[in-house]
C-alpha cells in the first residue's frame, strides 16, 4: 500500500472485497469498478491507497495469509510422533480452517491457478511470495524430518518433493469441494483426510515387502 493517509475500515473493507472478487473472478476478469462500487468506496481512492491493481492484489494476497497465519496452531501437529501422523494432522486442520476461512482460501487457490497468466512484474512477486508460503510449510516437515532417520542415500529435498505433491493433491480436491458448496463441515471430507494417511503411510513405509 502507498505511503498515504488511510481510512482503516475503507482499507478493510477494500482488501475483502477485493479477496472476493479476486477469488471469484480471478486478477484478469476482476475490475476495480466493481471492487470500488461493492466497497462502498470511489475508484480513485483504491488508486490512491494502492496505486494500481497490481499493488492492490499484493496487498489482498498479504492480507489473506496474514489473516491465517496469524491464526495457526502448530501445537495441533507438533507433538506427532509419525510424518505422516503430523502432516495428516496438519491436513485436517488445515481443511477445517478452509471451511471457517473461504473467502480467504478462495482468493489463495485463485492467486495460485491465476499466476502463469499474470502480467510479468505481477507473476514475479506472487511466485516470490509463494516460495516463502512453500518454505514456512516445509520448514514445519523437516522439523519433524529431524526426529526419523532417513535411509542412507535418501534425501530431505525429496522427500519434501514427495510429501507436497501427496498433500498437494488432496488440498485441491477439498479446495475445489469447498468452493462448490459441496461440503460444510470438516466431517464431510473425512474420506480425502484417509486418502492422504493411507498414501503417506506408503511414502513413509514403502509398498514393497522386506
Amino acid at each position: 500500500m502507498k505511503d498515504v493517509t488511510t481510512d482503516p475500515q475503507k482499507v478493510e473493507r477494500i482488501l475483502h472485497t477485493a479477496m472476493v472478487i479476486f477469488g471469484q473472478q480471478g486478477f484478469i476478469k476482476s475490475k476495480t469498478d466493481d471492487i470500488a462500487a461493492q466497497a462502498g468506496v470511489s475508484k480513485g481512492l483504491i488508486f490512491h491507497y494502492f496505486g494500481n491493481k497490481q499493488s492492490l492484489y499484493i496487498d489482498t494476497y498479504h492480507a489473506a495469509f496474514d489473516q491465517l497465519y496469524t491464526l495457526v496452531d502448530q501445537q495441533v501437529w507438533t507433538d506427532a510422533t509419525s510424518l505422516t501422523d503430523m502432516v495428516t494432522r496438519a491436513t485436517r486442520y488445515k481443511i477445517k480452517m478452509q471451511l471457517e476461512y473461504p473467502v480467504e482460501f478462495r482468493f489463495l487457490m485463485q492467486a495460485y491457478i491465476d499466476t502463469p497468466h499474470f502480467p510479468p512484474r505481477l507473476q514475479k512477486e506472487m511466485r516470490t511470495m509463494m516460495q516463502r508460503t512453500q518454505e514456512i510449510g516445509n520448514g514445519y516437515i523437516a522439523d519433524m524430518m529431524k526426529k526419523i532417520q532417513l535411509r542412507p542415500g535418501v534425501q530431505m529435498a525429496d522427500v519434501l518433493a514427495v510429501v507436497n505433491a501427496v498433500t498437494s493433491s488432496i488440498m485441491l480436491q477439498a479446495q475445489h469441494a469447498i468452493a462448490a458448496n459441496h461440503y460444510t463441515k470438516i466431517e464431510d471430507l473425512e474420506s480425502l483426510i484417509a486418502d492422504i494417511d493411507r498414501q503417506l503411510t506408503v511414502v513413509e513405509h514403502g509398498f514393497l515387502p522386506d
